[in-house]
């Protein structure tokens, strides 16, 4: 329900602090893992935020996840007022405005303006396929999407055809380059953690384990001629004990 102004009626409403916000999260999502990675660096939510962990079966019946996210996909967040968000991106934006307190945000406009820029090459060019129509697939998907229908893979899901599975590896390649010369320190961007670092890593795990095993790539993350800057950064982030 709107207001006259067209704004939500209850956005100034106080927060039930009786309730809790929910989190409905897939282990083996990497967007939902930035929404997790978030959560657990920030540290002390536990009495503000419940996780509701789903299955594969969760995500392809719909069920209580449709009443949230229509297109039956995870991270999905329910506020504590009852307000329904799905897009991690959109999810994490909330968390840190109801409750951040700065920790991942960098004081100078131009590095925060770099973190956006590295947020958006992940979320448009790697982890979203921007269509929920059959066969439309995100970039990452080339990595593990089977080309005809398995347990793992449902018909509406398949890749079969090798030339997009290729086109789709090259882009990830060339994401590849653009980071490593661009990735500043042992952190993406500044001298600390921030969007940046919480929305890479937990694709880059993905990378680090299919790249290699699906199409014989030198382990990424794991060596310094092709990609010293990421290794690197894979290194730093994967010695906090959060993100390991």
């Amino acid at each position: 329900m709107k207001d006259k102004a067209g704004g939500r009626n209850n956005t100034n409403a106080p927060y039930d602090i009786m309730k809790k916000c929910v989190f409905y999260d897939v282990k083996h999502s990497n967007n939902s893992a930035r929404v997790r990675l978030w959560i657990k660096l920030h540290g002390g939510l536990n009495d503000h935020i419940q996780s509701l962990t789903l299955t594969h079966a969760d995500l392809d019946g719909g069920g209580k996840l449709v009443e949230i996210n229509p297109l039956k996909k995870v991270p999905a967040f329910v506020t504590d007022n009852g307000l329904k968000l799905f897009e991690s991106f959109v999810i994490i934006s909330f968390l840190e405005d109801r409750f951040g307190d700065g920790r991942f945000m960098l004081a100078n406009v131009e590095d925060r303006a770099l973190v956006q820029l590295f947020v958006r090459i992940h979320d448009i060019y790697i982890s979203s396929p921007n269509c929920t129509q059959p066969n439309f697939s995100h970039t990452q998907g080339c990595m593990y999407l089977d080309p005809y229908p398995t347990p793992y893979t449902p018909e509406r899901r398949t890749m079969p055809d090798p030339v997009v599975r290729a086109s789709k590896v090259k882009e990830i390649y060339e994401r590849m380059c653009w980071l490593e010369e661009n990735v500043e320190t042992e952190y993406m961007v500044g001298d600390r953690i921030t969007h940046a670092d919480i929305t890479w890593y937990p694709t880059c795990i993905f990378m680090e384990i299919l790249l290699p095993y699906v199409f014989g790539w030198t382990p990424i993350f794991h060596e310094k001629d092709h990609f010293p800057r990421l290794t690197r950064w894979f290194e730093a982030c994967t010695n906090n004990e959060h993100f390991a």
